[in-house]
């Protein structure tokens, strides 16, 4: 019978990161809920290579304090719950405390983070969860965290990797959808280098023009409605602007983005009587 091992911390990390980081847009998804977690209004994003090379995330939050740095990187740490009666009551996108102690083994990680209260920012850094001193840095307010090398320790996971192509276009779509679902916020999209969405924080409106262009509104009508305690906000096709497949059938709930098949098929089948064959209605 095979002796039962009990893994060192380095293991099951690595094998946890797994399940939360699939690929660079998981990254890129776990880092700017943070900061919207983290009340930040204004959000830049920007990646190198399909996020594989680097991805870098910094934003006017309120900042992790310097001595709450390391408990950051460190696994099951989260400032979002601190009993079991507060999963019962979730309004954070995070909440498990696992994101960036599984980015950080496997990746090089750096987090430069100045709360208001605090004179100087602090830096910490972790090469393969491997976590470093920290160290006094000059900083703005709020947080800035750098991830390089994504996977380089775990080469049977970089290997599955799509192109540089693909996995940028992957990152691109969920920018998107946190343009759209968080229109109050300003968030800044570059991908080596090159601009690819700039909002303003300006509105659904400003979003909607952002991501799909100015004339997209021209072809929608806007919905603002209350049913049964619930209030329904957004962008529905008029009859005659339809799509070839539902990539751009896009819903939130509380600003998280979902897939809902009842959803889907109540809005299909309203556009029914107006819809050629394999044509989709957007929203």
């Amino acid at each position: 019978m095979s002796k039962i091992n009990k893994l060192s911390s380095k293991i099951y990390n690595r094998i946890a990161a797994g399940e939360v980081v699939e690929r660079p847009f998981s990254v890129v998804k776990e880092l700017v809920e943070n900061s919207l977690d983290a009340g930040a209004t204004n959000i830049t994003i920007d990646i190198e290579n399909g996020g594989i090379t680097s991805i870098v995330i910094s934003d006017n939050g309120c900042g992790i304090e310097k001595s709450d740095l390391k408990n950051a990187l460190l696994p099951h740490a989260t400032s979002k719950i601190s009993s079991l009666s507060d999963l019962d009551n979730i309004s954070s996108f995070g909440f498990r405390g696992e994101a960036l102690a599984s980015i950080a083994s496997v990746s090089k990680i750096s987090i430069l983070s100045k709360p208001e209260n605090q004179e100087y920012g602090a830096n910490i850094s972790a090469n393969g969860g491997v976590i470093d001193k920290i160290t006094d840095s000059p900083s703005v307010n709020g947080t800035t965290i750098t991830v390089n090398n994504l996977f380089f320790n775990t080469p049977v996971r970089e290997k599955f990797l799509h192109s540089e192509r693909a996995e940028e276009g992957e990152i691109t779509n969920t920018v998107a959808r946190f343009i759209l679902g968080n229109p109050n916020v300003s968030i800044k999209y570059t991908a080596n280098g090159k601009t690819i969405y700039q909002s303003y924080g300006e509105g659904l409106e400003s979003a909607m023009a952002c991501v799909y262009g100015v004339k997209i509104l021209d072809d929608c009508f806007y919905i603002n409605t209350d049913k049964n305690g619930i209030n329904i906000t957004g962008y529905v096709s008029k009859h005659y602007f339809t799509k070839s497949n539902r990539s751009s059938q896009t819903v939130f709930i509380n600003n998280r983005y979902i897939v809902n098949q009842t959803i889907s098929s109540a809005i299909s089948n309203a556009y029914s009587s107006y819809l050629m064959k394999r044509q989709y209605p957007f929203y």
